[in-house]
């Protein structure tokens, strides 16, 4: 496996100019004894043209200039990791490190998640479906970071007012528009010793005209916090966050942020490429192996994943010892590394035994038997 110092990374790039609709992958990763830089192109939902930039496996330092370059030279050229064609900046600093991690929630079981429910000590907010960044803004210049402390680029029109002093912001980075949750600094001033609400507050008061954020609600009542729970799960979102109001902030793994998901996700690696437009994902266990968890569709508006790439994926259990129940992929995740695909993610576990686990079990036997007898992409 990949330390963390040298970990695989990927890219995803879209274009949408002059009528055209573009798709282009880099992939930076493991080969052998060394490291390979992989591409490929082609139309959105077709067939991608596949190359390489690296005739050997090279060093990884050798190779992560060459795969930043080509990054650099894609971006600068009009693509943009947003589906959308928003365009984004081209930092020279992107994949260096900021200093700034974020504050990730532990995971609660529904039971728990009730009993906050009419804690006055926690709050509750929307968990967002998006990509975890904190912004850092100085003068004029707003910059942005990754769930690793990385710096990524941002789309451009992620502007503002120039401001005296430093200020920054956690959120969540969801199509063109950022969803800000807390606030660490502002003007200069350390906020991470203060209390969430009193945070959350001032984060509602200088954030009110800018046109491209938005600040995620926070309730406070158990009326109130019943109510928006009710209304998330009904809209189909993807879960709630609870915040502790008395609680400073802290980096990495929280019990001060909690999170209650209404439908399960584990972050994959793709195995292969089948032929119809799917792939093979899987999990290590705690012995290192890997556990193929079966295959996920990907859908024609979506590039196809690579090989040795990450991605998110949705899914309503596993059978116990077997593959997940109806997989839905969810997004790439080139934000996250290897070591993150891991078994231990999976918490909602089916037992086999009954008649209609039985059918299926032999329903999805056949269906594999025939993935198996076609031909791969």
């Amino acid at each position: 496996m990949s330390t963390l110092e040298h970990a695989p990374e990927s890219s995803f790039l879209f274009y949408t100019g002059n009528g055209s609709d573009k798709v282009y992958q880099a992939h930076l990763r493991q080969k052998e004894a060394g490291w390979v830089v992989d591409y490929g192109n082609g139309p959105r939902g077709g067939t991608l043209r596949t190359g390489t930039k690296t005739a050997t496996p090279i060093a990884y330092e050798a190779a992560r200039k060459i795969y930043d370059k080509l990054v650099r030279e894609k971006t600068s050229g009009g693509y943009t990791p947003d589906q959308s064609g928003t365009l984004y900046t081209a930092s020279d600093l992107a994949g260096r490190k900021s200093g700034e991690l974020p504050q990730l929630p532990t995971a609660i079981t529904e039971e728990e998640a009730e009993r906050l429910l009419s804690d006055s000590a926690w709050g509750l907010q929307r968990k967002e479906d998006g990509e975890n960044r904190i912004l850092i803004c100085e003068g004029t210049t707003i910059r942005g970071t990754n769930r690793r402390g990385l710096f990524v680029d941002i789309p451009q029109h992620w502007v503002g007012p120039t401001s005296n002093g430093r200020t920054i912001i956690p959120g969540e980075h969801v199509g063109d528009r950022f969803k800000a949750f807390d606030l660490l600094e502002f003007m200069g001033q350390d906020y991470r010793p203060m209390p969430y609400l009193e945070r959350f507050n001032q984060l509602e008061k200088i954030t009110r005209d800018i046109p491209w954020l938005d600040v995620i609600p926070l309730d406070l009542t158990t009326e109130a916090k019943r109510r928006r729970a009710e209304w998330i799960r009904f809209a189909d979102g993807e879960g709630l966050v609870y915040k502790r109001l008395d609680a400073p902030f802290e980096t990495g793994r929280s019990e001060n942020s909690l999170k209650s998901k209404f439908t399960e996700t584990a972050t994959c690696l793709v195995l292969r490429q089948n032929a119809q437009r799917s792939v093979a994902v899987g999990l290590r266990d705690d012995t290192g192996a890997m556990i193929d968890l079966g295959n996920v569709t990907i859908p024609p508006s979506e590039a196809l994943p690579a090989v040795g790439s990450l991605v998110e994926v949705r899914y309503l259990y596993r059978f116990d010892g077997g593959k997940f129940e109806q997989p839905v992929f969810k997004m790439p995740r080139p934000d996250m590394i290897e070591e993150a695909a891991v078994l231990s993610q999976v918490t909602r576990i089916k037992v086999r035994g009954d008649s209609e686990s039985s059918e299926h079990a032999a329903e999805e036997e056949a269906e594999e038997s025939a993935e198996g007898n076609r031909p791969r992409g």
